[in-house]
């Protein structure tokens, strides 16, 4: 589950640090709790790694990654936060963070992050598996 956040052309990302992706750009996000939409998901872990409440969740694309030496089916969503600015409210988990250019992300990215700005770059919804092509 991750929430892209854009704000006058540019995307904010961390550098993931202490789990799998470690030293690559993502977005927040994380596993579902028990009994958890994927909107609450995506509500609650936006807060706790960035202390910021999300509005306007919009359903971005949903991917079946393999990467890391995990497999995840992951749902990602573009949500506003208006004014509020992001902070590492989960310093153990990232080392760097900013707003970055749509066109000039910094590298490597997270694959679930490379997958969601592709669809919000291409308008693709549904990525089958890392080596396939978009079905929609």
């Amino acid at each position: 589950m991750g929430v892209v956040l854009v704000r006058h052309g540019r995307v904010f990302l961390a550098k993931r640090q202490g789990s799998h992706g470690e030293a690559s750009w993502a977005s927040a996000g994380g596993h579902l709790e028990w009994g958890e939409s994927l909107e609450e998901c995506a509500r609650r872990e936006t807060l706790e790694e960035l202390g910021v409440e999300v509005s306007n969740l919009q359903f971005l694309c949903v991917s079946n990654i393999l990467a890391y030496e995990k497999h995840y089916i992951d749902f990602e969503f573009l949500a506003d936060i208006g004014d509020q600015e992001p902070w590492l409210a989960e310093p153990g988990a990232f080392s760097e963070f900013g707003w970055f250019p749509l066109d000039d992300l910094p590298q490597p990215l997270f694959e679930a992050a490379r997958l969601a700005l592709d669809s919000l770059l291409s308008g693709r919804h549904y990525y089958p598996d890392n080596g396939s092509q978009s079905l929609v």
